[in-house]
């Protein structure tokens, strides 16, 4: 199969915290321990239009609130979930949205609108997270993926300066971005627990 071209889904506006790039994470934000992060986090405002990355056809649009742990909540796992097979193989996933517009089955062009953001499932700011996998598998984990950084087109993210100011993330989404982004507790996501803010 031939190397698919990817476009970015959203155009990453928001600085760029360590909590939202590929590969292992100090302290996380849903489970306060170290954990692998298999895709990129976009910060994005609830509602940004998000456009698919290749052509391909709509495994799963469904909600997600599973984690590796075993546990099922709506402020679990991947939230409100799309799951693309694109033409090289490769399973591509966009979690975390506040709405699909997309069913399974569905074929998919590049650079059509297949949902919007939100902050569903196991998410504390709003953002896309983007996750490629090597293959068609259910399988996450860094041995299954490949950093997106890696085949999507490239972008000075060190050069994005805008800051996050919705509320109530703001304050987190501070701390991530600070000189201590790995100094977090529950203390700092009081929201955490309620519905109107994790969907």
């Amino acid at each position: 199969m031939r190397q698919t071209e990817y476009i970015w889904p959203i155009e990453p506006k928001y600085k760029v915290a360590e909590h939202d790039k590929y590969g292992i994470r100090k302290n996380h934000y849903v489970l306060f321990k170290e954990r692998q992060h298999s895709g990129f986090d976009i910060t994005a405002d609830i509602g940004t239009e998000i456009h698919a990355i290749s052509k391909g056809i709509v495994l799963k649009s469904e909600f997600d609130g599973t984690t590796t742990e075993g546990f099922d909540a709506f402020n679990d796992g991947y939230g409100n979930k799309i799951e693309v097979l694109d033409e090289s193989g490769k399973r591509i996933v966009y979690a975390h949205l506040r709405q699909s517009y997309v069913n399974e089955g569905e074929e998919i062009k590049q650079g059509d609108i297949i949902g919007i953001t939100g902050s569903s499932g196991g998410s504390r700011v709003p953002h896309l997270h983007i996750e490629i996998r090597k293959t068609n598998t259910e399988e996450t984990g860094l041995k299954n993926t490949i950093d997106p950084l890696t085949v999507l087109p490239k972008i000075e993210l060190d050069k994005l300066e805008k800051e996050f100011t919705l509320q109530p993330y703001e304050q987190l989404w501070k701390k991530l971005v600070s000189e201590n982004p790995w100094d977090f507790t529950q203390k700092d996501i009081p929201y955490s627990e309620d519905p109107e803010y994790i969907r």
